[in-house]
């Protein structure tokens, strides 16, 4: 151990429950040997089980979240969570770009909250896409892969997916017996990651904890296929882990 710190930051909601959001993000890069530094965009009222209103964070206030913590270290690995609109995540992107302008960004889009309650408007849907081309990976799951139109785009020859920007497309919300994850990557090739799907209510804060445990496998030096092999590893122990909608892994197995 050289004391010098594996840094990366979040840039999400405060989840009270720590299931997901900066919280969780924090917990799970932590597994892996990473340090997280925070920066807050929603003060969300809920628990594991119910969500009550998003208390978002005006702009003004991320900005000066980033510009001290940006004023310490330049952060090369960026993990964006829970945004209020496409303008914000605009905002927070151009941020960091200008700061660490070859930063590794991970954006796990989150169109609504495991309660149940909706985040994204129908109306900044064709707002995202120029965002995300200048974001490294983005995470969504089948219902936000299809409300960004990232397949549409593709057909229509606007984006392709993995030379613009990698796509893991998850499939833990999908039914069949198998949870199958596909990464578009950006060295042209395509990827799939299957496991069992795991029976049981479903765990609070999955996107965020793999988007997270991603992120921190990228700062350690793995490839992005190894990096999203590992975290879904460790998904299948934060999936199987206690009874309830709260996950948890305290080893270091998942290194």
């Amino acid at each position: 151990m050289n004391g010098e710190l594996n840094l990366a930051l979040t840039i999400a909601g405060f989840d009270g429950s720590a299931g997901a959001g900066i919280l969780a993000d924090v917990k799970t890069m932590a597994h892996f040997g990473v340090y997280a530094q925070s920066v807050c965009t929603s003060l969300t009222i809920q628990n594991e089980d119910e969500f009550d209103s998003p208390g978002w964070v005006i702009w003004e206030r991320i900005a000066a979240q980033l510009e001290i913590l940006f004023k310490k270290h330049t952060f090369k690995y960026v993990k964006i969570g829970l945004v209020e609109k496409a303008k914000i995540l605009k905002r927070i992107v151009e941020y960091v770009r200008e700061k660490s302008p070859d930063a590794y960004i991970i954006w796990d889009p989150i169109a609504k909250a495991s309660a149940g309650f909706h985040f994204m408007r129908d109306a900044e849907q064709d707002d995202f896409l120029p965002v995300m081309k200048q974001i490294d990976l983005v995470t969504p799951n089948q219902e936000e892969f299809t409300y960004l139109g990232l397949g549409l785009a593709a057909s229509r020859d606007e984006i392709e997916l993995g030379k613009d920007f990698a796509v893991l497309l998850k499939g833990g919300h999908n039914s069949g017996p198998e949870s199958v994850d596909t990464l578009w990557c950006n060295d042209g090739r395509q990827y799939k990651f299957s496991s069992p799907r795991i029976p049981g209510e479903g765990k609070h804060g999955t996107g965020c904890n793999l988007s997270s445990a991603i992120l921190a496998n990228i700062a350690l030096g793995k490839s992005l296929p190894e990096a999203c092999q590992i975290a879904k590893n460790y998904m299948d122990e934060f999936i199987k882990s206690g009874s309830g909608r709260l996950g948890f892994v305290f080893s270091s197995s998942g290194r």
